[in-house]
């Protein structure tokens, strides 16, 4: 596929962000100036990735650069795969739960993008498991919300 990298990004990033809009307004929950519900937060990113794709997209369409190549066979096999796993991530969580499922797909994901680096199997699997508990943390004892816990353990 020939064409300018930004401009297939940008086009991308401004349909996500139409996506992710029209996908809040299904929510029922009216918006008071008390609590503005559950939309605020992915308005602001629908909000967000809109105009970065179109900035990003505009910027590419001006830029004289020549376009490349966007992915290699390589790359598109790496994208399906990543789409699989979180696939799989998915059906995890709903069988083992946020606890068991999350630091294996962050262990898996580190190691899959890890090829040609030198990092260590020890610190992948701490930033799994300290990423993993530092987010529960903040979901379960600062925001007061539930992840899901698996039909394993519930």
């Amino acid at each position: 596929m020939k064409g300018k990298r930004d401009q297939i990004t940008g086009a991308v990033l401004v349909i996500l962000g139409i996506v992710v809009f029209l996908m809040t307004t299904t929510f029922s929950i009216p918006v008071t100036s008390s609590y503005p519900g559950p939309r605020m937060l992915p308005d602001i990113a629908a909000f967000g990735f809109v105009v970065c794709g179109l900035g990003i997209f505009i910027e590419s369409v001006v830029s004289k650069k020549e376009g490349t190549s966007y992915l290699t066979k390589e790359g598109w096999l790496k994208v399906v795969t990543v789409f699989l796993i979180i696939a799989g991530y998915i059906a995890g969580m709903l069988v083992a739960g946020y606890l068991i499922a999350t630091p294996v797909i962050l262990y898996i994901m580190t190691t899959l993008f890890a090829k040609g680096s030198s990092s260590a199997t020890k610190g992948r699997i701490l930033f799994s498991v300290l990423t993993a508990v530092i987010i529960y943390l903040i979901y379960v004892y600062a925001f007061g919300l539930t992840l899901p816990s698996g039909l394993l353990f519930s």
